[in-house]
């Protein structure tokens, strides 16, 4: 098991290197006795479009604490809007409703591996950011409320040291 993990995190590093939006902070989820949480994201489709749209890859991880769901999430699919331009180019804040699909991998013994959908809104201001959603396991049937609140690098940063806009 040992080898397998850093057999995943040497394929994983190139990927970490073009990561940016990451964060780490601390998750609340039902059941869940408390819990660290780590995630990263890069965009892999952004075009100006109408719908204010852009998707994303990424993976998070989150311990255990009790929850129904934790372990490693890889998200190949995260589809994103910031809504208008008038508020993501005015405001010192980013809000972001969007979608995640992905793979869940939870190492704990007897629970099943499976695909979890989660929609989720993102808000940060700076270097702090609050998301909430919903995953949805829809292999095994199971699905949780969560909050995460951390410190991150990504849009709240950048719009501190620079004038950010979307043209």
């Amino acid at each position: 098991m040992k080898k397998i993990k850093i057999l995943l995190l040497l394929l994983l590093l190139p990927i970490l290197c073009y990561g940016q939006l990451i964060g780490l902070g601390g998750q609340y989820s039902e059941g869940a006795n408390g819990q660290f949480f780590t995630s990263m994201a890069f965009p892999t489709f952004h075009q100006k479009n109408k719908l204010n749209t852009f998707v994303s890859s990424g993976l998070e991880f989150t311990t255990s604490g009790g929850a129904k769901m934790s372990g490693l999430h890889l998200k190949p699919i995260q589809i994103k809007s910031f809504l208008s331009e008038d508020l993501f180019n005015n405001n010192p804040y980013t809000i972001l409703v969007g979608v995640d699909g992905g793979y869940l991998f939870d190492f704990r013994r007897g629970r099943r591996n499976g695909i979890v959908i989660t929609p989720n809104v993102y808000v940060d201001y700076k270097m702090f950011f609050i998301k909430a959603g919903y995953d949805f396991d829809v292999t095994n049937g199971q699905n949780q409320f969560f909050v995460r609140a951390g410190v991150g690098l990504g849009l709240g940063v950048l719009k501190m040291f620079a004038k950010t806009k979307i043209w």
